[in-house]
């Protein structure tokens, strides 16, 4: 696997970059990096799985058959989840953001409750990973995962073109 996947600071430390940003975003601009946030970490979960469906393979410690059954399931789920269950939380947040008055530093992208979410869903990968789950299950958690947070993007990038004049604020 890339060392770039095998970071387990990657994301913790663009959580403290955002924290110390001396800038201010506007509603737009916000929504981009919402977009842009929840799309990467959907591509880095999607990657990560299929190279642990891939080394599962390798291993030869799964058939065919379960690395097939993994694979519609974690698809299944993770459209399911990124339709019926991100998608309105990116809502949400779309909501919130759209409602703000002022510029507002880049942390406040997400919501205080989202962020423990994401820190939770972090923490998460971290136990799979001290527990040595097997590569088919991290595999197959970590693409459902992040089919749900690519198809979740989908409300933000839907919601950026909809709205047509840019905001600059420094």
């Amino acid at each position: 696997m890339p060392a770039f996947f095998k970071l387990p600071f990657f994301m913790p430390l663009m959580v403290v970059l955002l924290l110390l940003l001396p800038i201010r975003l506007m509603g737009r601009q916000m929504k981009i990096m919402a977009f842009f946030i929840w799309l990467i970490g959907g591509l880095v979960l999607l990657v990560r799985g299929a190279f642990f469906l891939w080394a599962a393979s390798i291993a030869a410690k799964a058939s065919v058959a379960l690395l097939a059954l993994t694979v519609v399931l974690a698809v299944f789920i993770g459209l399911a989840k990124g339709r019926f269950v991100l998608s309105k939380t990116s809502a949400r947040n779309i909501e919130r953001i759209d409602s703000m008055t002022e510029a507002k530093r880049p942390m406040h992208v997400y919501s205080i409750r989202s962020w423990i979410v994401i820190g939770l869903m972090v923490m998460i990968s971290v136990a799979l990973t001290v527990f040595s789950v097997g590569n088919l299950v991290r595999g197959g958690i970590n693409l459902a995962i992040g089919l749900g947070l690519i198809v979740s993007s989908l409300a933000y990038l839907k919601s950026i073109t909809a709205s047509s004049t840019p905001e600059l604020k420094a």
